[in-house]
């Protein structure tokens, strides 16, 4: 009778921890990922080629570079967002919207590079998949068990949890 308890807390503690670990990796990945945006080096770069680059590289090379997010990672499901906010005298321009991850922008369209001096806000998303759906229902499609989607989002039609990462910063002049 203890065991089954036991075990379900021994999950929830192991889950808890991956969403730190994979939430902190993909925080200092888009701190890494947004130099290449602070210092204009994105000329012409499409969003897959900058999510092979610097975000995902083990996908397009085979090897994980200091700074990208380890093999865990579906890079497929990375989603990217470099915004040019103004000059930073005017914040309404900040958009805090969910537009971007339920409409993203085409794998192969060029980065829109931020004007020099002007705030830049680089978000990179990753659905994150629940360990434990069975808890919850994930897994049995047509079952909610009673599922309650606070904190969630609606992500290629399911329900879903998506870890932010978010730098910004003012461009530097070229």
């Amino acid at each position: 009778m203890v065991l089954v308890p036991m075990l379900g807390l021994l999950g929830a503690i192991f889950e808890t921890g991956i969403v730190y670990f994979k939430s902190q990796q993909l925080q200092v990945t888009t701190i890494h990922a947004s130099r290449a945006v602070l210092t204009h080096s994105l000329a012409n770069m499409t969003y897959q080629n900058f999510i092979d680059k610097y975000v995902c590289t083990w996908q397009a090379s085979g090897v994980v570079a200091a700074g990208t997010l380890s093999k865990s990672f579906d890079c497929s499901k990375i989603l990217v967002d470099i915004a040019d906010v103004g000059n930073g005298t005017d914040w309404s321009k900040a958009s805090t919207s969910n537009s971007f991850y339920s409409t993203p922008p085409a794998a192969s369209s060029t980065i829109a590079l931020p004007a020099s001096g002007h705030v830049a806000v680089v978000r990179i998303v990753y659905p994150m998949p629940a360990v434990t759906a069975i808890l919850t229902g994930g897994i049995l499609t047509g079952i909610t068990l009673g599922k309650a989607t606070g904190g969630e989002v609606t992500y290629n039609s399911r329900w879903t949890h998506l870890l932010f990462g978010v730098a910004a910063f003012r461009v530097e002049p070229t």
